[in-house]
């Protein structure tokens, strides 16, 4: 057995998982997860589906996956240097005369099309420039009607009535508090942000359920300080764990297998959790309302 394999058995003895639920939650074969808890690499398929096959495991798991490559790189299966086919001239030669068969085979009708339009174009030119007929094209004098005009005649002029402008008062409107889910806003890898108007500090519940058991921790977008929610709510019994007028105005909440998660509801309001199995990092941010 290697130290990372022991580790990674370690954890998740502690977190009260199964082979199967890990199975069932990372869609790994049984018997690839022996083997890696075993450090029995050559029963998995090749280098690459290895190391994938442990940032699956770890992440299940709620495990920092770069701290855990750097902490055990001398367990990790090495990559495999995949090999380089090159073309041989003949093969090289023979691609590139079929793509010159297939454009010398389309130059004759895109030639024949181009001719036959500009053909098109001359007939209509010389059809609308024909002369049919000359017609007076001078306009028609308009029957005189008999009634004389006298353009020295005065004609008083109406003076206009100024019209008082009326004043409209504003028209307030309150805002209007949003209400229903809420809905992820961004989405980056396992990382999901959420982001609620609201001129309150950050009240969040997290309802967990008993099976399966999940990791849970709960800080602000430092990662410094301690922790505002404990890591093992099945072990501290605070079901839901609850934070209270956070003094952040973003909270991430790592969660190490959503499955164990029943609904996360904050000031009033539940977010749309996504369905996915492994570990997430949700991003809870609060915006100024308008």
């Amino acid at each position: 057995m290697t130290e990372l394999g022991t580790f990674l058995k370690q954890r998740r003895e502690a977190s009260g998982l199964t082979l199967d639920q890990i199975q069932q939650t990372t869609k790994i074969q049984k018997r690839y997860i022996i083997a890696i808890e075993e450090g029995d690499y050559k029963n998995l398929p090749g280098s690459f589906y290895a190391r994938a096959f442990i940032k699956t495991y770890a992440e299940s798991l709620g495990l920092d996956v770069d701290e855990l490559y750097e902490t055990y790189a001398k367990d990790l299966p090495k990559i495999e240097p995949q090999p380089t086919v090159q073309l041989s001239r003949k093969q090289t030669y023979s691609k590139a005369s079929e793509t010159s068969s297939r454009v010398s085979r389309w130059v004759p009708k895109v030639m024949l099309v181009l001719v036959a339009f500009l053909l098109m174009t001359a007939v209509w030119y010389v059809v609308k420039n024909l002369n049919f007929g000359e017609q007076d094209a001078s306009p028609a004098e308009p029957p005189s009607s008999g009634v004389t005009i006298n353009q020295n005649e005065d004609v008083p002029e109406e003076e206009p009535v100024e019209e008082e402008p009326v004043e409209e008062e504003p028209v307030e409107e309150e805002p209007q508090e949003e209400t229903g889910p809420i809905a992820v806003t961004e989405t980056n890898g396992a990382d999901l942000t959420y982001e609620i108007a609201t001129a309150d500090k950050l009240t969040t519940e997290i309802h967990v359920k008993d099976s399966p058991a999940t990791y849970v921790g709960v800080r602000d977008t430092s990662l410094e300080g301690p922790f505002l929610a404990p890591e093992y709510p099945n072990q501290s019994k605070q079901n839901p764990i609850v934070i209270e007028d956070a003094e952040t105005d973003t909270l991430r909440i790592r969660i190490g297998l959503i499955g164990g998660v029943e609904k996360i509801v904050v000031n009033g309001r539940e977010l749309e959790l996504a369905d996915s199995p492994v570990t997430q990092n949700i991003f809870v941010k609060r915006v100024d309302a308008e």
